[in-house]
């Protein structure tokens, strides 16, 4: 009797990110044939990994794959896109997730890989351990609660320096929504050097103990922080002035102990306690949209300037800024990098204004209480790359906001 031929499945990989190359080699293509990469992310389409030119999911997904491999380690979005496509879960296949053997997936890539990647985060943390053991000079940062009741007590406004600010600051590249800007880094060593007694300067509170952060979040720093990173960061570093934490605004998800978030936000609900405010966001932000996080202002209005690059109309912004305002406005800022500056900008005029990052991601991911970043409907999420454009909310609410609109 003649045997029956197995059929070779179809397969294609989505996620053309850091870890797609990885998931690439541990494909047999002598056991499926590979069909090509799929992404989300536009501005990858049409670029190529080894020999396969990355595509949009609907132009190489249909009825004959039979698999889907997930090549990023956060899953989660591809997993309800899958879903939204009609792609039937049992095709779906989290590769860094999975414990299942595939007789077309080689487990011994993965293995390595995991083996090589613990041996790099041992080196790192001994390498880290000094300072987290207090042997080695560090920055005095003080906490998030202090620097909130600071700002209710006195009314300071708020810069606040984190990787990508001090990265841009020595012209390196960052945060993908803001690009290398001379101008940028002399404004933003402006503020990082300032004396001003009611500017805060807040500096990511990296640098000593990592005791508070979640082990991901802590590994995290110590990868940032090495290969002389460390030495190259301290020597813009004053170690004789008072830092206050500029980790306020991500009060939830890096840290070890959930609970203290709520003390935060509730802290940072005091500051815009009855108070008129101006919200200055990017275009994809919708910060408070869909949550309760400024109940209680007596009037919010609304800035939207670009979400990329925001800098490059600096001087336009400023202008509509101080068209909207008073002496008794709270200006609070969302905007990357530029808010750092707009920030000191205002308050040297006298007008208190607060850098508050992605607070309202925080929040919503609180009000959540999840465990990792994961897409927030209608709201621009920078960590995740398939998220950063989101769908529009609807809500007439936060229309009749906005005040004026700036374009790049």
């Amino acid at each position: 009797m003649a045997s029956v031929k197995q059929k070779i499945p179809n397969v294609v990989v989505w996620g053309a990110g850091a870890r797609c190359q990885i998931v690439m080699s541990a494909i047999r293509k002598d056991k499926c044939t590979l069909k090509g990469i799929v992404d989300t992310n536009q501005a990858l389409y049409h670029q190529y990994m080894e020999c396969w030119q990355i595509e949009a999911p609907e132009l190489l997904i249909d009825n004959t794959v039979d698999y889907i491999i997930i090549s990023t380690c956060f899953g989660e979005t591809i997993w309800k896109q899958c879903e939204e496509m009609g792609i039937c879960k049992d095709k779906i296949i989290d590769y860094w997730k999975t414990d299942t053997k595939y007789e077309f997936i080689d487990e011994t890539v993965k293995k390595i890989f995991e083996l090589e990647r613990e041996i790099v985060i041992l080196k790192r943390r001994i390498e880290n351990m000094p300072y987290e053991l207090g042997l080695k000079p560090c920055p005095e940062i003080r906490s998030s609660e202090e620097l909130l009741l600071k700002i209710i007590r006195e009314k300071n406004s708020l810069c606040r320096f984190g990787d990508g600010e001090l990265e841009l600051m020595q012209n390196k590249e960052r945060p993908w929504f803001q690009e290398v800007n001379g101008q940028l880094a002399k404004r933003l060593k402006e503020v990082f050097y300032c004396k001003n007694e009611k500017i805060i300067i807040a500096l990511a509170n990296n640098f000593g103990s990592l005791d508070y952060y979640t082990e991901d979040a802590a590994d995290g720093i110590r990868s940032y922080l090495s290969q002389g990173s460390r030495e190259r960061l301290m020597s813009i570093i004053d170690i004789n002035r008072t830092y206050y934490d500029a980790y306020v605004s991500r009060p939830y998800l890096i840290y070890r102990k959930k609970n203290r978030a709520k003390d935060i936000f509730k802290l940072f609900q005091r500051v815009w306690k009855n108070r008129e405010v101006l919200l200055v966001e990017g275009t994809y932000a919708c910060i408070g949209v869909k949550n309760d996080l400024f109940q209680n202002v007596v009037d919010l209005r609304r800035i939207i300037a670009p979400d990329k690059n925001a800098f490059s109309v600096y001087d336009k912004i400023l202008e509509v800024i101080h068209k909207n305002i008073d002496k008794d406005t709270l200006v609070l800022i969302s905007l990357g990098p530029t808010a750092t500056v707009l920030a000191y900008d205002l308050a040297m005029k006298g007008i208190q204004s607060i850098d508050i990052g992605q607070l309202d991601n925080e929040y919503e991911w609180y009000i959540r209480g999840v465990d990792e970043r994961v897409e927030i409907p209608g709201k621009c999420v920078s960590e995740l790359i398939s998220y950063r454009i989101p769908d529009r909310i609807a809500d007439d609410i936060y229309e009749r906001q906005i005040v004026a609109r700036i374009e790049n």
